[in-house]
């Protein structure tokens, strides 16, 4: 790699050797940072020397070589062929090993023998001139800085140039004066500027790149070049989105090590410094610095601005964030624990707050020093308050330790059992497992009557969600009525804990209930015109529990609400068929979930997500939340509540055509306590359609018998979440049972009432299965008609199938492709391969002519009028049927249309897009 902004350092090394090789002798120091580039311009400036002609003799200093008597002088010899200038040399130096061990002795024979070296060198230049380079100097031992200092004094008048590098923050070893006589020169290798750092990645990324990239770069590294070269390696690495102009580049491993390379070619002192800072961080000040490492500050102030200018350091902070990690990381646990129980016992032989130290006795573990126990009890609030605040900001983990650590140092019993409540419910929202192991301590303080209200109930929705419900509904018997410690029972936290109970163990509420304990809000529901359900309570679906689950979703707080409440109220939008509300809050909830790193409100969500998708008939959406669900906690930290994200994956593969895939997933191990739960019913129902779809439908029948028998037993009997019946009805019309399928669809019929769209088209397409086949095209053409209202895709793709298998037989085979291509646009956009394959299968030429595009870009020049005519014309409607709906004549119809052909630029009705951006409950 050529050498960037060195050329005018080297073309003055060259200028000097001109003049040394005239006689003049000369003398130059390369100072310069750590990893700055001087051995480099060292190494390019002896090549010169060579193509001039020069003999050359080189060495360099290392720190474990300091105490090697004239190792530095030795190293130059043995670089040169052996001639008797160079031979006597090396037998003077070997001798120099036995001086006399009297101190005086060997000053005098070393002091003679570098007079003696110095006069070989000067020999040596008599033939040609001569070159000696020394990289490193600063670790030059004393006998050899003497033969330096001899010759240093001796050159002026000889062909010798002496080449010296040197780190700046370490003085010369070389006799100061001689350094300020005119046959000297220093010369200071800097930090690459910003056009230096262009110019070096230009050298291995595009000019486009290194113009984007330098301004980071250089501010990453400081212009140094070990730095730049671990930034460049980790473009190549990852050279797709940093090098092509996507964002910046992250620094990765090869950044990692050039930093540690940096610091240890530093030396002990310099890796220690770092280390320091590191562990200080905000806290460091030069004095708390230097007593931290136990040296002067002088020496502290030299390490520092050795570490500044290798680009590592802006004064006392690290330049890149991820350098502190870096050299934290490379740190054992003994070593980290020591130095943080070290900053601590500094900070607090200088007074700093308990709520400043607390957080180096967490990382160093247990600490028995009397100070540190005193500083571990006054602190205890305040990491109450500092877990608040870095809850706040979303690091949630951080809380956890926080309140760990309160928990723990508190020493009042009931302060101590509402930290460990507040703690068990930080550490759900990321790892309900690990919080279920304050169950025993939590239930063991409510049977001292130590928790309040809110913490009691926040135990009892954990139980049941891991799927204890005996001990639920033990915590609920201590609970009763009590009121808090301010003689207040949180009527809130109560009515979401009954809710939630009865959403997801309805075994545990029906024990109360049997108990006259504890009355939970209903969530049954008599036939949809009643309004109330089967208790006498507000039935879910009305205008009052709609608005009540928009004001709970309009208000959830990732850190404060319960994600029961909002998994409540998703649900409660979903009965009523407002899908598409639904869907809205829940991405919304899910950025702010993302945000504050709350992983179990992301799997829940993501799990909410996955029913929406499948409500809309977003077959593969579905399956990909679902899936993501499910791999975002462990099958401990599910709980029960797997049994819902399972389901939907079973429920969207199985209608998908992968039916291996679902075979596998429901093969997947659940915990035996969710038969007793709501997801029992979730999961049977899946796994009975997936009976149906492997032909096993007597499989299937006992799957939905069971379900219907739960929902039965446990009030949850609502077509609109657990159709049981129809799904029954299916199962027994596979096995010949029509008239009892017929009873059951009718039933369901009967109960969902006229209020929901989608519910009431997918039974009317299961009983025209059961009808006669002139009765079917009515059954079906409303069904159509309810399911585009509903939003469901993949419903209404099958009864397009459906209905165009009765236009076949009624001999409408123009009508039949119709609906044909429009039953293939829909599955294959549902990604329903089983049933885009069915339909498919003999196709004519029509229909593989037809055009496959849905939503034309001219679709905004359509009228409301037009696109209600249009989107009943793409159902197969006639124009006399489409008249009597609109309540207009056939002749505006035929208008409306040929004005829809003209602005879509098409030509026949089969060429309508299926789907409509138009409210169908205006055509309806």
């Amino acid at each position: 790699m050529v050498l960037v902004e060195r050329h005018a350092i080297l073309a003055e090394l060259t200028t000097l050797l001109e003049d040394s090789a005239q006689g003049n002798g000369r003398v130059a120091v390369l100072s310069g940072g750590i990893a700055s580039g001087k051995t480099a311009v060292l190494r390019q400036f002896e090549e010169c020397a060579r193509q001039a002609g020069a003999s050359l003799l080189r060495s360099s200093g290392a720190p474990n070589e300091r105490t090697l008597r004239f190792g530095v002088i030795e190293q130059l010899f043995l670089g040169v062929p052996a001639i008797p200038e160079t031979s006597a040399v090396l037998a003077s130096l070997s001798e120099s090993n036995r001086f006399d061990s009297d101190p005086s002795s060997a000053d005098r024979d070393e002091e003679r023998l570098a007079r003696e070296i110095c006069v070989r060198l000067l020999d040596l230049s008599r033939t040609r001139p001569l070159v000696i380079t020394v990289d490193d100097h600063q670790f030059t031992d004393s006998a050899s800085v003497r033969v330096l200092t001899y010759l240093q004094h001796r050159i002026a008048s000889s062909p010798i140039m002496l080449l010296l590098s040197r780190r700046v923050d370490e003085p010369s070893r070389l006799v100061p004066q001689p350094l300020r006589e005119p046959h000297t020169r220093c010369f200071a290798v800097a930090p690459l500027s910003l056009s230096g750092v262009e110019q070096f990645l230009s050298q291995r990324t595009s000019p486009a790149d290194a113009a984007r990239l330098a301004p980071w770069c250089h501010d990453l590294t400081g212009g140094n070049p070990l730095l730049l070269h671990g930034i460049l390696d980790d473009i190549a690495a990852n050279a797709g989105a940093a090098a092509s102009g996507v964002g910046n580049p992250q620094a990765g491993d090869s950044f990692a090590r050039a930093v540690l390379a940096c610091l240890h070619r530093g030396g002990s002192h310099l890796v220690d410094t770092a280390r320091a800072l590191a562990v200080l961080s905000e806290f460091v000040t030069p004095s708390l610095l230097a007593r931290f490492l136990d040296l002067r500050s002088s020496k502290v102030s030299g390490t520092l601005r050795a570490l500044e200018v290798a680009g590592l350091t802006d004064g006392y902070r690290f330049r890149h964030a991820g350098t502190r990690k870096i050299v934290l990381d490379e740190l054992s646990a003994e070593e980290r624990a020591a130095l943080n129980l070290r900053a601590a016992e500094l900070l607090h032989q200088d007074g700093a707050a308990p709520s400043d130290i607390v957080g180096y006795l967490l990382a160093a573990g247990e600490a028995e020093e009397p100070w540190a126990v005193d500083v571990l009890q006054a602190a205890a609030d305040h990491a109450v308050v500092y877990a608040e605040q870095v809850l706040a900001l979303g690091d949630v983990e951080e809380a956890v330790r926080y309140l760990e650590f309160a928990s723990q140092a508190c020493g009042d019993e009931r302060q101590r059992a509402a930290l460990t409540s507040r703690l068990a419910w930080v550490q759900w929202l990321i790892n309900p497992a690990a919080a279920s192991r304050h169950h025993g301590p939590l239930q063991a303080a409510l049977d001292k009557g130590l928790l309040g209200d809110r913490e009691a109930m926040r135990l009892v929705r954990s139980l049941v969600w891991h799927g204890r419900e005996l001990e639920a509904a033990q915590a609920l018997d201590c609970v009763g009525g009590r009121a808090d410690d301010t003689g207040q029972v949180d009527a809130y936290e109560r009515e979401l804990t009954q809710k939630w109970v009865t959403w997801c163990s309805p075994e545990v509420m029906a024990r109360k209930d049997r108990a006259g304990v504890l009355t939970p809000p209903p969530l049954g529901r008599t036939p949809r015109t009643s309004g109330t359900d089967m208790r006498g309570g507000r039935a879910p679906g009305t205008a009052a529990a709609l608005e009540g689950a928009e004001r709970i979703l309009q208000g959830a707080r990732v850190l404060e609400t319960p994600v029961a409440a909002v998994a409540c109220a998703l649900h409660e939008l979903l009965v009523a068929e407002k899908t598409e509300r639904a869907k809205y809050w829940c991405d919304e909830l899910l950025r702010k979930a993302e945000r504050y790193r709350a992983t179990t409100w992301r799997a829940v969500l993501l799990d909410c997500r996955a029913a929406i998708s499948l409500r809309l008939g977003d077959l593969a959406d579905a399956e990909r939340y679902a899936r993501t669900a499910l791999s975002l906690l462990s099958v401990q930290s599910w709980g029960v509540v797997i049994g819902s994200p399972l389901s939907h994956l079973v429920q969207a593969t199985t209608m998908m055509g992968k039916l291996d895939e679902a075979a596998q997933h429901i093969d997947r191990a659940v915990p035996p306590a969710m038969v007793n739960t709501r997801y029992q019913l979730r999961y049977l129902t899946a796994r009975g359609h997936f009976y149906l779809a492997t032909d096993r439908p007597h499989a299937a029948l006992v799957d939905f018998q069971a379900v219907g028998d739960l929902a039965v037993k446990w009030n949850l009997d609502d077509p609109a979440t657990v159709a049981w019946r129809g799904d029954m009805a299916q199962a027994l019309a596979r096995i010949g049972r029509t008239d009892r399928a017929r009873e059951l669809i009718d039933a369901q019929l009967v109960l969902i009432g006229s209020g929901l769209a989608r519910a009431r088209g997918i039974s009317l397409g299961i009983l025209a299965s059961l009808s006669d086949v002139k009765q079917r095209l009515a059954m079906l053409g409303e069904a159509a008609d309810l399911l585009q209202e509903g939003g469901d895709r993949y419903q209404l793709a099958r009864t397009f199938a459906e209905l165009e298998q009765v236009w076949q037989i009624f001999g409408e085979l123009e009508r039949a492709r119709l609906i044909r291509r429009r039953a293939l646009q829909l599955a294959k956009r549902c990604e329903a391969t089983w049933l885009y394959d069915r339909l498919s299968t003999n196709r004519d030429p029509l229909m593989s002519a037809t055009p496959t595009r849905e939503e034309p870009e001219n679709m905004a020049l359509l009228s409301e009028a037009e696109k209600r005519v249009a989107t009943l014309a793409a159902l197969g409607r006639t124009n006399r049927e489409i008249g009597r709906r609109l309540h207009i004549t056939v002749s505006t119809v035929e208008q409306h249309l040929t004005r829809v052909y003209r602005k879509l630029n098409i030509k026949r009705r089969t060429d309508l897009p299926v789907v409509m951006p138009v409210d169908i409950a205006d055509t309806a």
